[in-house]
């Protein structure tokens, strides 16, 4: 008796959708934790060698 069957097919294609998903909204919250980052990097790089 088979309580559960999965499709393997359906595993890529949920995958797909849910990591979609996150990366959308990822992009959608990180645009100024970005440019911090890259402000931050630029800071570091300049500390380490100023001339």
């Amino acid at each position: 008796m088979d309580l559960v069957s999965i499709d393997l097919g359906k595993i890529v294609e949920l995958g797909t959708q849910v990591a979609t998903t996150g990366a959308l909204r990822m992009a959608d919250l990180m645009p100024d934790d970005v440019f911090e980052m890259i402000v931050g990097i630029g800071m570091l790089i300049y500390e380490l060698d100023p001339s």
